[in-house]
């Protein structure tokens, strides 16, 4: 199976999307949630691909996955500008991670104050005490803006290397597909109870950049004689992201308990 109008290999770009998944929900619940737990002082009770626990209790450590996740993001997004054009599947890597890296954030700060519930509620209350709900409005306005950058950006980015809508698109949608699945099969090895986190894992990943199916929107300029750039079969990265996935369902998949 290839994507339209362009001899792109599918599953190099499954295997790039399945990366970006991997190191977004490292980078959220172990670079973020954990590291801030550590650094209390505290222990680990729960690490999985969405869930999160420490012994110590502290206001600080709910914001720390949503910071990590936007910092990432952006070091994603500026080390785009230093990649060159022929490292073609590291540039896609790099959108992907800033995508679900922003999508989830942004996504996440609607959803946890209309619900009340959530890392940044949590944080909020921790702020400002009680949340009326004008700050829950103006947070949720917030989200609504940021999203719809984001938005911009991948759409921008993608059109950076493919100017044909429909080629764009598609590479888009097979990212979304692929670290969809990926985070729901992995949240299946959960060895806890209940369903929370393979919904909350979907979630991040499908809900939050569900936009990822519909842009670009427009196509972009199209340079004459340049050569449309082709993501080829790489069997490197898809072994690579095959070993990554398979340590990232043992570990995070399955959760780390203590």
């Amino acid at each position: 199976m290839r994507l339209p109008e362009n001899k792109n290999d599918w599953f190099t770009v499954a295997a790039v999307s399945v990366l970006a998944m991997c190191v977004v929900t490292f980078d959220h619940e172990a670079l973020g949630h954990g590291s801030v737990c550590l650094a209390l002082h505290g222990h680990i009770l729960l690490l999985s691909s969405s869930l999160f626990r420490c012994d110590v209790r502290s206001g600080w450590i709910d914001p720390a996955g949503p910071v990590a996740n936007v910092l990432m993001g952006t070091v994603a997004l500026v080390c785009l500008r230093l990649v060159p054009v022929q490292r073609l599947a590291l540039r896609v890597f790099l959108i992907f991670m800033t995508a679900f890296s922003y999508f989830w954030e942004s996504g996440y700060l609607i959803h946890a104050m209309h619900r009340q519930y959530g890392d940044l509620y949590f944080f909020a209350e921790f702020l400002l005490g009680h949340v009326t709900i004008w700050e829950r409005t103006i947070a949720i306005v917030i989200g609504v803006v940021l999203y719809v950058v984001t938005a911009r950006i991948i759409s921008n980015e993608l059109l950076r290397v493919w100017p044909q809508r429909r080629v764009a698109r598609s590479v888009a949608r097979i990212a979304w597909i692929s670290a969809t699945v990926g985070a729901a099969v992995a949240a299946l090895a959960y060895r806890g109870h209940g369903w929370g986190d393979f919904t909350d894992a979907v979630l991040e990943f499908g809900g939050s950049s569900f936009l990822l199916l519909l842009i670009p929107l427009r196509s972009g300029q199209i340079e004459e004689g340049r050569p449309a750039p082709v993501i080829a079969r790489s069997r490197t990265t898809i072994v690579l992201a095959a070993i990554v996935y398979a340590v990232f369902v043992a570990s995070l998949g399955r959760g780390i308990m203590s």
